[in-house]
């Protein structure tokens, strides 16, 4: 009888470690490659159709505000998986997969993740400084689909749903990590695209009309498009470009998000086939935008909003959050490791300064963060140009300012002109706000040890 009751508690301990395994929710993590904020017919656009990210929107939180850390792939990616700045890091340019480069004291978001107990998996575009093969480091047990191949978004789905079919009775965080609208570059220089096939681009008058900004502002810092040449035509074949080419490149890239759109519908879907929807939450962004013709800039790097800002969407499809969006300032880089934390009880790294953003999430009056910088390090893919910047964005201005060039810095009312179009920086009436700008940028670099502050 003790022998049999011994047993019972045993069986009674199991079911109770399951039912709390169960109880912790899911984190699903999308991610695309360079999509711009307003890219999303949820987000006004009537130039596309993108019905899997409205979707989230729809079961969820939508950040309007919502900045990568730096608009460059490598940087941008270290920064959403470690948590930390890219001149934290020193990640701030392109990097191969290189074992050694990152340092063990780092934390990655899938060894926080394992380490507190959950599956762990990995799916699609990789680009960070870490070999894949070094799970004892990034800590994604279940790692696919990251060489780079034709047509990766497409297996993509795939290898998510195997991923979730094998692990549904577990608490996991996965990361879907599409390239795609990142064949614009491909699609720009006239080259093959490597995840998806487009028919030819319809004449201009056919396509989207050019935005209100798509011209080169006055006043603008010289060494942005000095840069351009510098880097050559394959990267900024737009330096070339007419109104009528652009108007084509908006539609090729419209087109690029409603691929991937697809591809995320199919990934929703299989959280629902395997019994899962309900108990995972679901975190949507991109590692940075596309000058999407603003400025007539194609590519990113470029602090402007169209390059900087990025869909950001908290969403879990059983009803429990009441659809909205939020103007709160939020920095993906930054901020998804401490709101993922959050959200599943798992201990954040202490170290780490972003913000928990589910408690804006539960509680929209509270206002975590009323200005945010951002910084870029313009380079050739791994190549840095030595030209670098930092942005200070409030909930009414802009400040941004480069460490090169006769102007080095723009300031722009958001609130009256949202395309950064006229740099008041130039202005005399606006002296003062360009010097509090300019000392809150100061004072922040020395609180955070950004050496920037050398070139202010």
């Amino acid at each position: 009888m003790k022998f049999i009751l011994v047993c019972l508690s045993f069986l009674i301990g199991l079911q109770k470690l399951s039912a709390q395994q169960q109880s912790r929710p899911n984190i699903l993590i999308i991610m695309t490659d360079q999509q711009t904020a307003e890219a999303m017919s949820i987000a006004g656009n009537k130039d596309l159709n993108t019905p899997a990210m409205d979707k989230l929107a729809k079961n969820g939180v939508r950040f309007t505000r919502a900045y990568c850390a730096q608009p460059l792939c490598t940087p941008s990616r270290t920064a959403i998986f470690s948590g930390k700045m890219p001149f934290e890091t020193g990640f701030v340019g392109n990097a191969t997969e290189k074992d050694g480069q990152w340092p063990d004291s780092l934390l990655m978001m899938g060894k926080i993740f394992q380490q507190g107990g959950y599956q762990t998996g990995y799916v699609g575009k990789w680009h960070l400084p870490v070999p894949t093969k070094k799970v004892s480091q990034h800590g994604f047990t279940y790692i696919e689909n990251t060489n780079f191949l034709d047509y990766n978004d497409g297996a993509t789905p795939s290898f998510c749903a195997r991923f979730i079919k094998e692990n549904k009775e577990k608490p996991f965080l996965l990361v879907a990590s599409f390239l795609n609208p990142h064949d614009i570059c491909e699609w720009a220089r006239d080259e093959d695209l490597k995840m998806d096939v487009l028919e030819n681009a319809p004449p201009a008058d056919q396509c989207p009309p050019l935005p209100a900004n798509w011209q080169i502002p006055a006043n603008e810092p010289q060494i942005v498009r000095d840069q351009q040449k510098t880097v050559g035509l394959r990267t900024y074949p737009s330096v070339n470009y007419t109104p009528e080419k652009w108007r084509q490149y908006r539609w090729a890239y419209n087109r690029l998000v409603e691929k991937v759109d697809q591809y995320i519908d199919q990934v929703l879907y299989s959280l629902k086939k395997y019994g899962v929807e309900k108990n995972t939450i679901i975190v949507f962004t991109a590692d940075h935008g596309d000058g999407y013709a603003g400025h007539s800039w194609n590519q990113k790097q470029i602090l402007y909003e169209e390059a900087a800002k990025v869909p950001f969407i908290v969403a879990k499809m059983d009803g429990s959050l009441k659809p909205r969006t939020d103007e709160m300032l939020v920095c993906n880089g930054t901020d998804i490791i401490p709101t993922i934390c959050g959200l599943t009880g798992i201990q954040k790294p202490a170290y780490l300064k972003g913000m928990d953003i589910s408690k804006r999430i539960n509680n929209p009056a509270q206002n975590l963060r009323d200005t945010l910088v951002i910084e870029t390090d313009f380079a050739d893919n791994e190549q840095l140009l030595g030209i670098n910047g930092r942005a200070v964005i409030t909930k009414d201005f802009k400040y941004i300012v480069y460490n090169k060039g006769a102007i080095k810095e723009q300031l722009f009312n958001l609130a009256n002109d949202p395309g950064e179009i006229k740099n008041l920086a130039v202005d005399k009436a606006y002296k003062k706000k360009l010097i509090a700008m300019r000392n809150y940028l100061k004072q922040w670099c020395k609180s955070n040890g950004d050496q920037f502050t050398l070139a202010l």
